[in-house]
């Protein structure tokens, strides 16, 4: 086996060293490959990659950036700090297209009109990426991803020559992007989750180059961009088709985030009310509600202050998952602090008021899904402050 692994490692390399060393003809080919996603959440958003063919000197080859290895130390606690390494890849191209078609993803290909000197400059640049002392690059989800490296590489070569559509995907947010594949692929939870974790920065509008973060814009933007050679300007696309079709159609289940935490608000308001004409008191669940509720304000915290995302900074969702609602948990109904208790809950109470009347003034989008999830916070932080006290009177 260990044998098998040294040839199959040998004969990679010395192929990717034959790469290297190669001039292409004058019939080779650079090519844009954009694909679609799948049902894999870490698809949603598509991917580029860039393909190099030369019939002549036997060359069809397929070039990747934001490979990562699963076998990274400590690759979970890299991943969620903004700190894993990332890298550039190159497969045959058959061997791409095998696992496209055997996950049903859509492959659309664009050739793009350069001259023998600009694709030699591509072939070199990339396979200059694929040396060891280049290879690893720190990703950054919306500024230096599969698709932005793209773009990169075109300016690179072409500079000042290419001129891409400056009105053209403009005017969005980063946040909005993320909101609109995320309802086309059916992952209203994805889009939750992500809205939580993501702040003020999300909210910045793209403009045309940022909005080329995604591989389906930087294939839109390459369809309208002009390359200009000696005051002759022509289209930078050759052609286009799509070469592997897609009949994908994900549908989204019945329980939304919005619809799952709005009947849970109706529950636990119709449980309240029980329980305080009962006279029963709610404090295991209430523990629970707002432990889990402190804990992930911490988590917000530790996105904010502890990763290199630069996308999860300035995060408004923090005020109503209160961080210290964690340790303030554990002295509910404690007899001899019951009084800090009831007026932490009272500031409390307040804070979340002021941030659903203030909403419009916050420099953030905050999900849907949030509304209800902060009307139970606000209902169950009234029950055990001191206005309720106020109220029996």
């Amino acid at each position: 086996m260990k044998k098998n692994l040294f040839f199959s490692f040998l004969i990679a390399f010395l192929s990717v060293n034959s790469i290297i060393a190669q001039t292409l003809s004058e019939n080779s080919r650079i090519s844009i490959l954009t694909i679609g996603p799948d049902d894999e959440l870490y698809s949603t958003f598509g991917h580029g990659a860039i393909r190099v063919t030369d019939n002549q000197n036997g060359i069809d080859q397929n070039y990747n950036y934001g490979s990562f290895d699963f076998r990274t130390s400590n690759f979970y606690v890299k991943f969620l700090r903004g700190q894993l390494p990332y890298k550039i890849t190159s497969h045959p191209f058959y061997q791409e297209m095998e696992y496209w078609r055997y996950f049903n993803r859509k492959v659309t290909e664009q050739v793009l009109n350069l001259n023998l000197t600009e694709k030699q400059k591509v072939f070199d640049y990339l396979n200059n990426n694929l040396r060891p002392e280049n290879v690893e690059y720190k990703y950054k989800f919306f500024y230096d991803n599969c698709s932005t490296r793209l773009y990169d590489i075109l300016i690179s070569v072409l500079g000042e020559k290419v001129k891409f559509r400056q009105d053209l995907h403009a005017d969005s947010t980063y946040r909005q992007w993320i909101d609109k594949y995320a309802f086309q692929n059916s992952k209203s939870w994805a889009d939750f989750g992500m809205d939580l974790a993501i702040g003020i920065p999300s909210d910045q509008k793209t403009g045309y180059k940022g909005a080329m973060f995604l591989p389906d814009n930087l294939m839109d933007a390459i369809d309208f961009a002009m390359v200009n050679r000696n005051g002759i300007t022509q289209p930078l696309l050759i052609s286009k088709q799509i070469i592997n079709n897609s009949d994908r159609n994900p549908t989204e289940g019945f329980i939304t985030p919005f619809i799952f935490f709005g009947f849970a608000f109706i529950l636990v308001l119709l449980l309240s009310i029980w329980a305080y004409f009962k006279q029963k008191n709610l404090v295991i669940f209430d523990k629970i509600l707002f432990a889990i509720a402190g804990l992930a304000g911490w988590f917000l915290i530790g996105l904010w202050f502890g990763t290199d995302h630069g996308v999860t900074t300035l995060n408004w969702n923090v005020i109503w998952l209160f961080p210290l609602l964690f340790p303030m948990t554990f002295l509910l109904k404690k007899d001899r602090i019951v009084r800090i208790s009831s007026l932490f809950f009272s500031l409390y109470v307040i804070i979340l008021i002021l941030f659903l009347l203030s909403f419009y003034l916050i420099p953030q989008t905050f999900n849907l899904a949030n509304f209800p999830i902060i009307l139970l916070l606000l209902l169950r932080g009234f029950m055990n402050s001191s206005f309720l006290n106020k109220f029996k009177k």
